[in-house]
């Protein structure tokens, strides 16, 4: 293993008084370094008492949190070689949905893009809005416009309905709202999502993706990847909507079934 990812590693489950337990910790780590391309398909980890040893957790620690990913597809242990990276991972879990977006690149890595908050603003839902949240017409939805960066290039615009008394408080202004949203929702106000609805379709680029996503329209339609969520919670009521407008050029959505 290279000192930079003996670093990566040491450095985040070596952090004190962290609330989250030390094997998912560990699992965390690890999914980390396979994202980031540290560790590719085919890579083998180190021996888990040498893992362990390295992060400074106990040997049963590493273990359960291997045996995880394990179960999950993202490893796979092999007689007499090791525990290998399959270069399967579970981005269609919710736990990922929180943490990232399944846009990747054309060789079929996962992306991280940076997010810049453009607009917010409050107005009255539509009939069809009010419908799917199951409130009266006269209920208020806060509409959040973000965008994804990739490389210093916009590749996805995100758009967010959430009922305003579902978050009351919600910062008004573009620069106050976190980045993580859906992490903030959850800790802050205990809008906790289980299933998500989604439905993808094309579409041609209108004169809001031609300015957000930097498009020059003289080069003529560009086509626009859309995908439409419903984030429901445990008793199916619906928490918010997105709509996400990504190029489809240089970037495939993909999502992983097992």
């Amino acid at each position: 293993m290279t000192s930079k990812a003996k670093s990566n590693l040491k450095g985040t489950v070596g952090r004190a008084l962290n609330a989250t337990p030390l094997y998912e910790q560990v699992k965390e780590r690890v999914m980390h370094l396979i994202l980031d391309g540290t560790w590719p398909e085919g890579h083998i980890l180190p021996a888990e008492t040498e893992l362990a040893r390295q992060l400074g957790v106990s040997f049963g620690t590493a273990r359960q949190a291997l045996q995880i990913l394990t179960k999950e597809g993202v490893l796979l242990r092999k007689p007499r070689i090791g525990t290998v990276v399959t270069g399967r991972t579970p981005h269609h879990t919710l736990d990922r949905f929180y943490k990232h977006y399944r846009l990747h690149n054309t060789k079929n890595e996962l992306i991280n893009t940076q997010t810049v908050m453009k607009s917010i603003q409050i107005r009255p839902a539509s009939a069809d809005e009010a419908r799917c949240f199951r409130c009266d017409e006269s209920i208020d939805l806060i509409s959040l416009v973000r965008v994804r960066v990739h490389d210093s290039r916009p590749v996805m615009i995100d758009h967010f309905l959430i009922p305003e008394h579902f978050v009351p408080g919600f910062p008004r202004a573009a620069a106050d709202v976190p980045p993580l949203l859906l992490n903030h929702l959850r800790d802050e106000y205990g809008l906790r999502i289980r299933a998500v609805r989604e439905a993808l379709r094309a579409d041609i680029a209108g004169p809001e993706d031609i300015s957000l996503l930097d498009l020059n329209a003289s080069d003529g339609p560009t086509p626009i990847l859309v995908i439409d969520d419903v984030c429901f919670d445990s008793k199916n009521q619906a928490l918010l909507t997105a709509s996400h407008r990504a190029l489809s050029d240089d970037y495939r959505y993909v999502n992983e079934v097992q």
